[in-house]
């Protein structure tokens, strides 16, 4: 998902946990249903504390506007750093909650952390428009963990905090969607996004390309990384394939989207009863087609298979699979985002080396690892791989058995 467009928002994750749910694919690596009531609360009352203080940067989270220049921001600085510092220090609390401890949620909690500092450092020493940019891709870290709650986990789970936050108190029907997006409230965000994407089609429109595109890739993950409905995901593409002010190149990227869609019609995950199985159907041929990035024709395979294997961590945390789960999330990851600012596919890939260093995926996440960031510092004049980056490789080669 492209960076400006996973403008959600943080905290809920787990506001979204009362309910304790098992998938029909459960296994050994479910924990049982006493402590996972205990786990859940205990999640909630750390993020409702994050969603107090998260609320009071929203209007930055979501602005396209380029608020920390105004001469009104400039002298409440110390404010915004004080609201910046008390979110950093609560997120930092939510590490000693077991439900974050779990596989899928470590790599979004440490990134938050990290992201949540240097933003505060970037306000401090006054680079606004970096800090602003900063602020504006909070929200899509906070999406990595919203979307990974199983529908049944989040069904009624969200309190009334939610309704306070309205369409005027943001500044485009975009942002809005992507604010209903990450609440989970995605009836109300697919009627936004349409209104976002007809105006994004316009000749003037307010929102560049990559946003438009953006809104369309969020929009379909409703109903295939989220609610698994391709009859509803087809229904969104007949709806738009046919606009005339689509681009030539617009039109084959629904060609792509619709002739992956066919690969998943009728597709109920509650059938798929063996995830290894289903790596192995869907999954592997992905991993030597590395140079399709961005293409959009795995768009939604990848959506639905990032979506089956999120639920299954969320519900079997110390299943035997977390460490290969962690590396196909990673080689979703890596197809699908481009944002400048974090690598959650290189995090999926660090936790799977130092949580499960025996596992013979330890070295398939090791080598994943060590290509992401060859390609990352790679250029016209060759490989110059930093000597943080480097001794970082050494540690995490050293800790595989």
């Amino acid at each position: 998902m492209e960076k400006i467009f996973t403008k959600k928002f943080p905290l809920l994750i787990l506001s979204a946990l009362i309910m304790t749910p098992m998938s029909s694919y459960a296994t050994r690596g479910a924990v049982d249903g006493s402590k996972e009531q205990i786990e859940q609360e205990q999640a909630k009352a750390v993020m409702g504390n994050v969603y107090g203080a998260y609320t009071k940067l929203l209007p930055f989270i979501y602005s396209t506007n380029p608020q920390l220049s105004s001469t009104k921001l400039k002298k409440s600085k110390s404010e915004l750093i004080k609201n910046l510092t008390d979110l950093s220090e609560l997120f930092k609390s939510a590490k000693h909650a077991d439900f974050f401890k779990r596989p899928g949620f470590r790599p979004s909690l440490e990134t938050i952390n990290n992201h949540l500092e240097e933003t505060i450092i970037s306000v401090q020493s006054g680079n606004t428009i970096f800090a602003q940019k900063r602020l504006n891709v909070l929200g899509a870290l906070c999406v990595s963990c919203h979307s990974q709650i199983p529908q049944s986990v989040a069904k009624n789970a969200f309190g009334d905090n939610i309704v306070k936050e309205q369409r005027d108190n943001f500044d485009s029907d975009l942002s809005y969607a992507n604010y209903l997006y990450l609440v989970r409230r995605f009836d109300e965000a697919r009627n936004f996004f349409d209104k976002a994407i007809n105006d994004g089609l316009d000749k003037n429109s307010r929102y560049s390309h990559q946003e438009l595109m953006s809104a369309f890739r969020t929009a379909l993950s409703i109903d295939t990384k989220i609610n698994f409905n391709t009859e509803k995901a087809e229904g969104f593409l007949k709806k738009w394939e046919g606009d005339k002010r689509l681009s030539n190149n617009d039109r084959k990227m629904f060609v792509r989207w619709k002739n992956d869609l066919s690969h998943w019609k009728g597709f109920n995950r509650a059938e798929v009863k063996s995830i290894p199985d289903f790596i192995s159907k869907y999954l592997v041929k992905l991993d030597m087609k590395k140079e399709l990035r961005f293409t959009g024709e795995d768009d939604v395979t990848l959506f639905v298979a990032s979506g089956v294997l999120q639920n299954f961590l969320v519900e079997n945390p110390s299943s035997d699979l977390a460490p290969e789960i962690l590396y196909w999330l990673s080689i979703v990851e890596h197809r699908m985002s481009n944002t400048y600012f974090f690598s959650l596919g290189d995090l999926y890939l660090k936790d799977c080396i130092t949580k499960y260093p025996s596992s013979p995926y330890a070295k398939k996440c090791y080598q994943e690892y060590a290509d992401s960031i060859e390609a990352g510092y790679s250029g016209s004049s060759g490989t110059d791989i930093p000597v943080e980056e480097k001794k970082e490789l050494a540690r995490l080669k050293a800790l595989l058995k």
